[in-house]
């Protein structure tokens, strides 16, 4: 693990990625280090895992199959037909029945068309305005400027030198870092442990036995523990997602009702700014487009 750590740091901090690890020199020797040292800490890995799956007993065979006997029949039961479909379908009729007969739904749909339809307006109004009142303020502007011409005095800027940045140098000794890491990575094999272990077990008569005795009382617990909890899951989903249809239907024909009123109500505030704010911003620009001689 400490070396596994290690090996991270190396890779995060040095400048590998410019590292020729295969220069047929020292690199390459480096990085043909690390492959060396990873297939030896696999090997270990999946050694020290085989021993532990074979030092297992009966016991823990038991307390295995249980646990895995009840994971799978939960999933079982729970996707089952009797499950999660089930409590769905039977609930998704009544939410929707509730959700249509939701006295919130209209007042809070005509809110909102009406906020919306305004914010929708009042942009369209403010786009199409701001170029009609820029080109009129422009003309203003320019015609103020002729009238008041003053002189102006523009500071050049002075283009900056560029700081030239030198590539920082690798020291050796960091290059054969990159490439040992780099090589150990080719080759590790994080499932060494658990393949062994597994394998352990596989060949380990005593725990075999109590896993077999534990796994089939265990799913038909685990099944039909499974089969209420995905009916109950099934049914608060159903019952939401129907509740939503419902209440869908008289919530969007309000907003829609609503809509265009606010969408006409935010279009006159809308070009009132836009207006405006395009004459100011034109003004500026037809002023300083002036130069007087």
């Amino acid at each position: 693990m400490r070396l596994a750590i290690l090996l991270a740091a190396v890779l995060a901090l040095a400048p590998g990625c410019e590292v020729d690890c295969f220069d047929s020199g020292a690199l390459e020797q480096s990085y043909r280090d690390g492959q060396t040292t990873a297939t030896n800490a696999n090997a270990a890995a999946f050694d020290e895992g085989y021993a532990t799956g074979r030092s297992l007993t009966r016991v823990d065979g038991e307390h295995e199959g249980e646990q895995a006997g009840y994971d799978a029949g939960f999933i079982t039961g729970y996707h089952s037909p009797a499950g999660y479909d089930s409590g769905y379908t039977a609930a998704f009729d009544l939410g929707a029945y509730d959700g249509s007969r939701d006295i919130t739904a209209c007042s809070i749909g005509t809110s909102d068309g009406y906020s919306d339809g305004a914010a929708d307006g009042e942009r369209t109004g403010y786009d199409a305005a701001f170029s009609e009142g820029w080109s009129a303020g422009y003309a203003d502007g320019q015609t103020e400027a002729e009238a008041w011409c003053a002189s102006q005095t523009i500071a050049a800027t002075a283009p900056h030198d560029e700081e030239t940045v030198e590539p920082s140098s690798k020291a050796d000794r960091e290059d054969l870092r990159v490439c040992y890491a780099r090589g150990y990575e080719a080759v590790e094999d994080t499932t060494a442990y658990a393949r062994g272990l597994s394998d352990g077990k596989r060949d380990n008569p005593e725990f075999q036995d109590g896993y077999r005795a534990a796994y089939p009382g265990a799913f038909s617990r685990g099944e039909r523990a499974g089969v209420i909890d995905g009916y109950d899951d099934g049914w608060n989903d159903g019952y939401a997602a129907g509740y939503g249809t419902g209440y869908a239907v008289i919530y969007n024909a309000c907003y829609s009702d609503a809509y265009p009123g606010g969408y006409d109500d935010g279009y006159g505030q809308g070009w009132d700014g836009g207006w405006a704010d395009g004459w100011s911003d034109g003004w500026n620009e037809g002023y300083g487009a002036v130069v007087c001689e």
